[in-house]
């Protein structure tokens, strides 16, 4: 949980956050760290009021925080990177000059 919120696993994980973070599934890796962090927004679903609203409200606040996030999944990606040792440019461009 605490690394789906942005928090460093330090360098014993190193080589796992460079696996999360540059394998062919990482966007979609990074669209789940997204709705994990909407967690909170399930409590709506325990309030009083017309159970259509509170299965839209979680519903919303989730779209909305897609919208958002996968944008910049490239930076956000880049900084995770940066944070756990990585330097990005280095890291994802490695291939580049293969060929």
């Amino acid at each position: 949980m605490y690394y789906a919120y942005g928090g460093g696993l330090g360098p014993k994980y190193a080589q796992w956050v460079l696996h999360d973070l540059t394998c062919r599934t990482w966007l979609l890796r990074h669209a789940c760290r997204t709705i994990v962090q909407c967690g909170p927004s399930l409590a709506f679903l325990l309030l009083p009021g017309p159970l259509s609203l509170r299965i839209w409200l979680p519903v919303m606040v989730i779209c909305g925080a897609l919208l958002i996030s996968l944008p910049w999944a490239e930076e956000l990606r880049e900084h995770r990177l940066y944070k756990h040792g990585f330097l990005p440019d280095l890291v994802l461009h490695k291939d580049d000059d293969v060929g």
